[in-house]
C-alpha cells in the first residue's frame, strides 16, 4: 500500500560518505551512496516526481564525494549547513566550499550557527542560531536561504514561530513521513515542517525504495522507531539520551 503523493513529500538525510571504515552508524561508503542515488533518480521515474536529497552539518566529505556523484546523475542537493562550524572546525567545509556548492546548482540551508539543540534555547539564542545563520549564509553564497534543517531534529513551536520570524519558508525535521504544510496562524506566515528518513550505514536498498515511493508499511516502520526514540528521550531526558546515542554510534550529533 502507498501513500499519497500529495501527503508527504520524499526526503533523504545523509551526514557522512566516507570510504574509510568510521564507527559512525550515519557514515556510508560512496558505492553505497551511488546506489542510493541511482535507487532515488529510478524512484523519482516512476512516481513522476522529485525526490529530495538533503545533507547535515557540513562534513569535507560533501565536497569530495556527494557533490560529483549527485552532479554525475544530474540530482540537485540540498546541503544544511551550521555556519559558526564553516572554516573553523577539522573535518567540515569552509565557505569557498559552499559557495562552490551553491554555484553548482545545489540548494544551500541553514542548520543553525553552533548546532546547539534549538529547543533549549533561549529567545535571544534562537535569534543568534535562526536568523543570524540565515543572514550570514546569504551574505557569504549571494542568494535567498529559505530554509532550515533542525539540529538533532528538535523542534517546538516556538522554534517553528522563531524560524517564521527569521523569514523560513521551509523547516527539515528528523521524522520520516512527517509534513505539515505551510498555513498562516495569527496573521504570521509559518512555515513547512518536513520530516525527513536520516539514511543509516545499514540501510538497505529495499528500505530506500519502499520510504521513496511512500510505502505505507514502510513509512509507518519508520515512523514508529522514531516515536519510540522520542519516548526514550522523555523517560532518560535529552542530554542523557544524546550523551548515550553518541557514545554508542556517533562522534558528533546530526
Amino acid at each position: 500500500m502507498k501513500l499519497s503523493s500529495t501527503i508527504v513529500p520524499h526526503v533523504l538525510a545523509y551526514h557522512e560518505i566516507d570510504d574509510q571504515h568510521s564507527a559512525d552508524v550515519y557514515c556510508i561508503s560512496p558505492d553505497i551512496f551511488m546506489s542510493h542515488m541511482w535507487a532515488a533518480t529510478h524512484e523519482a521515474e516512476q512516481i513522476k516526481r522529485s525526490v529530495r536529497i538533503t545533507f547535515d552539518d557540513g562534513h569535507v566529505s560533501h565536497m569530495r564525494w556527494a557533490v560529483p556523484i549527485l552532479n554525475e546523475l544530474g540530482v540537485q542537493g540540498h546541503f544544511f549547513i551550521p555556519t559558526a562550524w564553516m572554516g573553523s572546525k577539522d573535518g567540515y567545509i569552509n565557505w569557498n566550499d559552499v559557495r562552490s556548492i551553491a554555484e553548482q546548482g545545489h540548494r544551500i540551508g541553514s542548520h543553525g550557527a553552533t548546532h546547539v539543540f534549538l529547543s533549549v534555547c533561549t529567545p535571544s539564542q534562537l535569534e543568534q542560531e535562526v536568523r543570524h545563520s540565515r543572514l550570514i549564509l546569504e551574505d557569504k553564497i549571494g542568494r535567498a536561504v529559505t530554509s532550515i534543517s533542525m539540529p538533532g531534529g528538535r523542534w517546538n513551536e516556538a522554534v517553528i514561530r522563531a524560524c517564521a520570524v527569521a523569514g523560513y519558508e521551509e523547516v527539515y525535521t528528523s521524522e520520516p513521513g512527517m509534513y505539515r504544510a505551510a498555513t498562516v496562524e495569527n496573521n504570521m506566515q509559518l512555515p513547512a515542517v518536513i520530516g525527513r528518513f536520516a539514511v543509516r550505514r545499514k540501510t538497505s536498498l529495499r528500505t530506500i525504495a519502499a520510504y521513496l515511493e511512500g510505502d505505507l508499511f514502510a513509512v509507518s516502520r519508520l515512523r514508529g522507531m522514531y516515536l519510540f526514540r522520542q519516548l526514550a528521550k522523555r523517560m532518560i531526558g535529552d542530554r542523557g539520551y544524546q550523551h548515550i546515542w553518541s557514545s554508542l554510534f556517533r562522534a558528533m550529533p546530526g
